[in-house]
């Protein structure tokens, strides 16, 4: 179990495994999002994200999407509110998002570095 014991997720056709990483969290994801909603799975995992990680002052969440085949409109939505609850914090308190990406994946290289632009300083495509 990881520091905020956040349990892995299987549902549909993704897993998404929670390990702690020394600076912090690691969120990786494998298989594919295409469900009408993803918002109902993944917006309560972000939510308990974020305030853990500045409950444990954590400098950076890890998101390893290396092997995520496909993440509909939606889901990029849920990825954007949760990088924009970034804004509310002070600059103190604030953590990274780190995103692995896989460069042949048409998806992540077009709809990944757009979160870049969401809160300045506040996310890392990788």
């Amino acid at each position: 179990m990881n520091k905020l014991n956040i349990e892995d997720i299987v549902q549909d056709k993704v897993k998404i495994d929670i390990e702690d990483i020394p600076s912090g969290l690691g969120v990786k994801f494998a298989g594919e999002i295409d469900m009408e909603d993803p918002g109902i799975v993944l917006d309560p995992l972000f939510d308990r994200i974020h305030s853990g990680a500045q409950q444990m002052k954590f400098s950076e969440v890890l998101i390893d999407l290396t092997r995520l085949n496909f993440l509909n409109s939606s889901g990029i939505k849920a990825l954007a509110k949760w990088v924009m609850k970034l804004s509310d914090l002070s600059e103190d308190k604030r953590y990274k998002i780190k995103i692995n990406h896989n460069k042949d994946i048409t998806w992540q290289v077009t709809s990944l570095p757009t979160l870049t632009y969401l809160v300045v300083g506040a996310v890392e495509i990788i």
